[in-house]
């Protein structure tokens, strides 16, 4: 049964976004994986007397609303780190509901502590429609997992705690009189509170895939590192998100001080090569010398330059090149971004700039934002962004550049005055 749990688990609880997701996931994973009739998590309650329903999978309403469950001897025992099973609910004086399991079909019961980082959160219970003899080898398994229910649980409490900051945001949107900026601000504190339980399902995985909850066969491996990165993905789009809500909302001002270019392109072309590297692709630096300052976030014309050398990354083949060259060019800065990738189809050229707009709507990689996020971050310094695919010179590859005027400052009420412009 073991093995046929991690398996059943690995593939469901990665696709859920957000706590109640997450927590579903998991009771559902459990009841298929252990054949069982049902699961459901119990939360205790803040004076510790008590235990609620919080989500079950395969149990009816009627017996999770049968009335609270009172902190006894059993639930005690539970809540002081044991697991208890009961064989048989029907003869068994600890029940307190024995008439109601009865009616539900169920024979037997066990019930697992939830541990968190602060303590026992409540009770993970599973049910059986037939007697069951739960063995100590899927007790310790199942112990492990009702601990991931726990620690979802804790991050349940921490977005609580946001909920309670939300006077602050009020106020924060109280200044914000257009409804785009009132919904780029929500999305990226939706985007932010989002990573808590994706980040902790991922650990968790990761904790299986070491096989530090026992031994994994190459099928349930290969299916874990999957689902891993499947949440890399969430992950980088939520972080996309985070980044236009915070440039579009002008919350990067805290990150704006006087840089050189210079400094910007040293550091990318590290960057570059630790991209190129282990794909053996060649970094090609053309760059010259003595680049003016710039008032603006070294963090965000980074990120523009290391989108851009990543998407071509992601299209030239092994032994290509990738050029990063950076000049002065009358009043401007030029920055180009070459490779001797596939290229980009005709077709997908006007629409490469939009928000998730992906030129293979088949390929897994990339969330469709990047060079969004580029064209925001030029055009914040009063520049502009192009692409040339393939490039005039050669006949392959692409080149994205971009030009920003010397001297130019970040202009972080260049969307207010855009809409304006544009209503």
């Amino acid at each position: 049964m073991r093995k046929e749990l991690l398996y059943e688990i690995s593939k469901p609880v990665v696709a859920a976004v957000g706590v109640q997701n997450v927590l579903q996931a998991i009771v559902e994973s459990i009841t298929k994986g252990t054949g069982t009739k049902g699961c459901s998590l119990l939360l205790l309650s803040p004076d510790g007397k008590q235990l609620s329903h919080r989500i079950s999978y395969g149990i009816s309403s009627e017996y999770t609303e049968k009335g609270p469950i009172e902190v006894d001897e059993l639930v005690g025992k539970v809540l002081e780190g044991q697991s208890v099973a009961i064989p048989d609910m029907a003869s068994d004086p600890r029940v307190q509901y024995p008439e109601e399991a009865e009616r539900e079909g169920i024979v037997s019961m066990l019930s697992i502590p939830m541990r968190s980082r602060a303590g026992i959160k409540g009770v993970m219970r599973i049910y059986t429609s037939q007697r069951r003899d739960f063995d100590q080898d899927e007790i310790d398994f199942l112990d492990s997992i009702a601990e991931l229910s726990g620690l979802v649980l804790e991050k349940a409490e921490e977005h609580e705690e946001v909920a309670q900051e939300a006077d602050k945001a009020r106020e924060e949107l109280s200044r914000m009189s257009d409804e785009r900026d009132r919904f780029i601000y929500f999305l990226g504190m939706v985007a932010h509170d989002l990573k808590s339980p994706i980040a902790a399902v991922q650990s968790y995985l990761k904790v299986m895939l070491r096989g530090s909850t026992g031994p994994l066969t190459d099928k349930q491996e290969n299916w874990i590192d999957r689902s891993i990165k499947r949440l890399d993905g969430m992950l980088e789009l939520i972080s996309d998100l985070v980044d236009i809500s915070r440039l579009e909302t002008g919350l990067i001002a805290p990150e704006l001080t006087s840089i050189s270019w210079d400094g910007i392109m040293e550091g990318c072309v590290e960057v570059a090569k630790g991209i190129a590297e282990p794909k053996d692709i060649e970094i090609v630096e053309e760059i010259e010398p003595d680049l003016p300052d710039i008032f603006a976030s070294e963090v965000r014309l980074s990120q523009l330059i290391n989108n851009l050398v990543s998407n071509s990354a992601r299209y030239t083949p092994s032994g290509g090149k990738i050029y990063i060259k950076a000049k002065e060019e009358e009043d401007n800065i030029m920055v180009c971004v070459e490779d001797e990738g596939s290229g980009i189809k005709p077709e997908a050229l006007p629409h490469i700039f939009e928000d998730f707009y992906k030129g293979d709507p088949e390929s897994k990689e990339g969330t469709g934002l990047g060079l969004s996020i580029c064209k925001r971050i030029v055009e914040m310094h009063h520049g502009g962004i192009w692409v040339e695919s393939p490039v005039p010179e050669t006949g392959i590859g692409t080149r994205f550049t971009f030009t920003v005027p010397k001297g130019a400052i970040c202009d972080l009420t260049f969307w207010e005055r855009k809409e304006e412009g544009e209503s």
